[in-house]
């Protein structure tokens, strides 16, 4: 039967059940204020009747008083005042007839009337008897009054002696019925009291092991909900929090695993265009120290062709020495030309490593990309969260910042590595120029050999060859100069390119250490 009650009033309001609860206890109180008004009010009847019946009393004595009065004095206003008196009985026991309805009272009411009529008649008797001065009619008068006077007295003790009985009855009843009322009241009010507590305590009671349970980070229970008022819809919200959150801390522990994977790959990519970085800038030193042996190399052969064109004004008397020189500017011209195709060969190396570092900066490019996408990710969900991913939204940002940091340090070197690619292209035509310079110094100085016989005759010729081998000489040293200047760019760019790998290095580990903390933090949920 309670249970029946019980699930019944689970599925109405709150606010109905407390209605209900405290409607039933103040009918409850009505009902005893019903009941103790009721004997107060009897009890005020039974007291109206007990003091007109002591009012009779009262008269009576006041009747007896006055005619013993006038008997002697016989003063006829003592006379007056017995008469009076006798009205004011008969007048009282007329308004208490009107209040009494059982027959025994009714009965002793007409016994008072009776007595007081008959009183009345003797007084007037006595009256007459003692204004005639006749003592025995006074005497048998005085009688007949002390009979009817007793016979009134008797008639008001029986009366309120009934009076009296019924009173204490009506009291004991009136006890008896609100001890029972009250006994009823304190049994449904503590019935009452039990199933609205029941009702209400419970559901509070497993809502809040529920909210703890959240708040201590176990998301693995459920709440089942089988009512329909505000408690159980409190309940139903608590079982979709729960569920919304078990949902949000899975999907970010999914993608504090992949930041912390990306990381890891960033890691890996960055020490990897850190060892490519230094080993351009090894061959970039190697390229500079070639380049300074080469403008030497220039610098002597434009020392020997002044002194070539010095040897052609005397190279009718000279002819040996200026073959000796032809000789020797044959050999330098050749190791110019070796040195020159080292030159070429550093520098296609050189593009080569430019490429590979471009390649490198486009797979930083796409991480950096992948761990901006994966922190806008984390920032979303953190922000469907509200309050209870305030955190992590903090540390998708930070990751954001980070991945964006490396994104724009990457296009800077990407930049820098296109400027490295131009130079180098430049460099690479100049050596290439230059080695064909120098190849067709060293057929003109062979032809120059073969000719020695002529060189009489060909004085002119070698004069002006060796203005041309001046020029060349120049030209070279220009380029030599601007080649050393470039690899000193490229020395630069290198430099600053193996700063952005530390810094994206660096970057990587705190985002690491960011998706270790964020582990750390998503692993406080059992879910």
């Amino acid at each position: 039967m309670f249970d029946a009650l019980a699930k019944g009033l689970a599925d109405i309001s709150v606010r109905a059940k407390l209605t209900l609860g405290f409607t039933l206890v103040l009918l409850l109180t009505v009902v005893i204020a019903g009941i103790g008004w009721g004997g107060l009010q009897g009890l005020g009847e039974r007291s109206a009747k007990l003091s007109a019946i002591a009012t009779i009393n009262e008269l009576a004595r006041d009747m007896r008083i006055a005619r013993l009065s006038y008997t002697l004095t016989t003063d006829t206003a003592h006379a007056e005042v017995v008469v009076k008196v006798i009205g004011n009985v008969n007048q009282t026991i007329e308004q208490l007839s009107q209040q009494l309805t059982s027959a025994t009272d009714l009965r002793l009411i007409a016994q008072a009337n009776t007595a007081v009529d008959n009183y009345a008649r003797h007084f007037q008797d006595f009256s007459r008897a003692l204004q005639a001065g006749n003592d025995a009619a006074v005497k048998q008068a005085q009688a007949g009054l002390d009979v009817e006077i007793k016979s009134l007295l008797a008639a008001c003790e029986q009366l309120s002696d009934s009076q009296s009985t019924k009173r204490d009855n009506e009291v004991a009843s009136s006890i008896e019925r609100l001890l029972v009322a009250t006994l009823m009241a304190l049994m449904f009010g503590v019935v009452a009291a039990w199933l609205i507590t029941r009702l209400i305590f419970l559901p509070l009671k497993q809502a809040l092991q529920s909210a703890e349970r959240v708040a201590d980070g176990d998301l693995s229970h459920d709440l089942h909900v089988s009512r329909r008022d505000e408690l159980g819809m409190l309940q139903a919200s608590m079982q979709r929090m729960t569920m919304n959150l078990r949902e949000l801390i899975g999907g970010l522990r999914d993608g504090v695993v992949q930041i912390a994977s990306a990381a890891h790959q960033l890691s890996a990519v960055t020490e990897q265009t850190s060892n490519g970085v230094n080993g351009q800038k090894v061959e970039t030193d190697q390229v500079a120290t070639a380049m300074n042996e080469m403008v030497s190399t220039v610098q002597e052969v434009a020392r020997s062709a002044e002194e070539a064109s010095n040897a052609a004004a005397d190279a009718a008397q000279q002819a040996r020495e200026s073959d000796s020189v032809v000789t020797q500017a044959i050999a330098q011209i050749t190791h110019l030309d070796v040195e020159v195709g080292h030159s070429t060969q550093a520098m296609a190396e050189l593009k080569r490593e430019s490429d590979k570092i471009g390649s490198v900066l486009d797979v930083i490019k796409s991480v950096a990309q992948q761990t901006n996408l994966l922190a806008l990710n984390a920032a979303i969900e953190a922000a469907r969260a509200g309050e209870a991913g305030r955190g992590f939204a903090v540390v998708a940002d930070e990751v954001r910042s980070l991945a964006q940091r490396t994104q724009v340090s990457t296009e800077e070197i990407e930049g820098l590595i296109g400027g490295l690619h131009r130079g180098t292209q430049e460099v690479a035509d100049s050596l290439e120029k230059s080695r064909s310079l120098t190849t067709d110094s060293v057929e003109l100085t062979r032809r120059a050999g073969t000719s020695l016989m002529s060189i009489s005759r060909s004085v002119a010729t070698i004069e002006s060859m060796n203005v041309q081998i001046a020029t060349a000489s120049e030209e070279q040293s220009a380029v030599a100069e601007e080649i050393n200047r470039s690899v000193l760019n490229v020395r630069e760019v290198s430099e600053q390119t193996a700063a952005a790998s530390e810094q994206t290095a660096a970057s990587s580990v705190e985002l690491a250490r960011l998706g270790g903390h964020l582990q750390t933090l998503v692993g406080k949920f059992k879910l």
